[in-house]
């Protein structure tokens, strides 16, 4: 292995990361001496080392000992980086609820098979929010970034949340049948007319939610 190409490949990613060597060696569980020794061509790592830093670094293993560079730290995977790094200097609970939620996001789209289109249109959108930019533990503007995230996802991208119409049907059709139900001055005809209208509203959403999800466009937001 070309150990002079492993330690330039390391230094470049853990350097656009935005990671320390002991971030690094916390995230892979490899020890802050080896990872420094690859990185001063001093040794010659172990496959299922390599494989460990990759996954800390998020990249593709042969990014790492290959001839590929890693373009810019505002990519999907980077900023899934970069958040969990933010999420590990803080203590705070409103902190930690917004850089969770973040992330559960980016890794929401890193499960989906994204077109090249969208992937492009997600990352151009990533690296226009600047998040890089905003102060250590500004909450209310990683807040703000992430409420502009998700509706660009929403109006943009086109994304609904999951069984979005099925859960505004039952939202209308329950609490309304129930009320009109109760009622005992209403005729059972009229009663059973109304139910299955109510049952009608969710029949509909549950169709529009499967057409959704056979369009992926169905997201866990």
């Amino acid at each position: 292995m070309d150990t002079n190409n492993l330690a330039k490949k390391l230094k470049e990613f853990r350097t656009l990361r935005g990671m320390s060597q002991e971030y690094l060696a916390e995230e892979s569980r490899v020890s802050l001496r080896t990872i420094q020794r690859i990185e001063n061509e001093e040794s010659v790592p172990t496959g299922e080392t390599i494989k460990r830093i990759a996954v800390a670094l998020d990249v593709e293993l042969n990014e790492l000992i290959g001839v590929h560079a890693l373009e810019a730290t505002t990519d999907l995977k980077g900023t899934i980086v970069f958040l969990k790094k933010q999420l590990s200097k803080t203590n705070k609970k409103s902190e930690i609820k917004t850089f969770e939620n973040f992330i559960k996001v980016l890794n929401n789209l890193k499960e989906k098979e994204l077109s090249s289109e969208q992937l492009e249109g997600i990352e151009s959108y990533i690296k226009y929010l600047e998040l890089e930019k905003i102060p250590s533990f500004s909450n209310e503007m990683f807040k703000q970034k992430l409420t502009k995230f998700k509706k660009y996802l929403k109006n943009k991208l086109k994304f609904v949340p999951n069984n979005f119409y099925t859960i505004i049907g039952l939202n209308l059709a329950v609490p309304f049948a129930i009320a009109f139900c109760i009622q005992d001055k209403i005729p059972f005809a009229t009663k059973g007319i109304v139910i299955s209208a109510g049952i009608v509203v969710i029949v509909i959403g549950l169709f529009m939610d499967a057409r959704i999800k056979k369009q992926e466009r169905s997201f866990r937001f």
